[in-house]
């Protein structure tokens, strides 16, 4: 058998998975993100879009699964989805707090979704 010198333990395999499963879960978020927003999404940077992606990394290694799942990037509007991002440039590149971070962004991501979901109640309520 050829040994290549390359370890495949338990704790590498697992490390490895880990940041896989990370970096999709941030890929499908951003996907969410950009359908969400339409042709908003071009007015944002590269810097802004980098940062998003920085803060769903960090937020998927925070919360739960469940949670996780319950976040609705799709119903983030332009406005929101700055505020995200200048959230994540401060945690990024200054340091701010990661904890206040993380819950600060999620307020503005639940707050979205309570927003989306209640014009989608009146809506309905206009039309019955």
């Amino acid at each position: 058998m050829l040994d290549f010198g390359i370890q495949t333990d338990d704790e590498s395999l697992g490390r490895r998975r880990y940041l896989v499963n990370r970096q999709r879960a941030v890929e499908r978020s951003l996907e969410r993100w950009r359908r969400g927003l339409k042709a908003d999404w071009n007015l944002l940077s590269r810097d802004d879009v980098a940062n998003l992606a920085f803060i769903a990394g960090e937020l998927w290694a925070s919360v739960t699964r469940d949670q996780w799942e319950q976040m609705h990037f799709s119903k983030l509007g332009l406005d929101d989805t700055r505020r995200i991002a200048a959230h994540a440039d401060r945690l990024r590149r200054h340091g701010a707090g990661r904890s206040e971070t993380i819950a600060a962004v999620m307020r503005i991501v639940e707050e979205a979704r309570v927003r989306a979901d209640s014009a989608l109640l009146d809506g309905d309520a206009v039309g019955a």
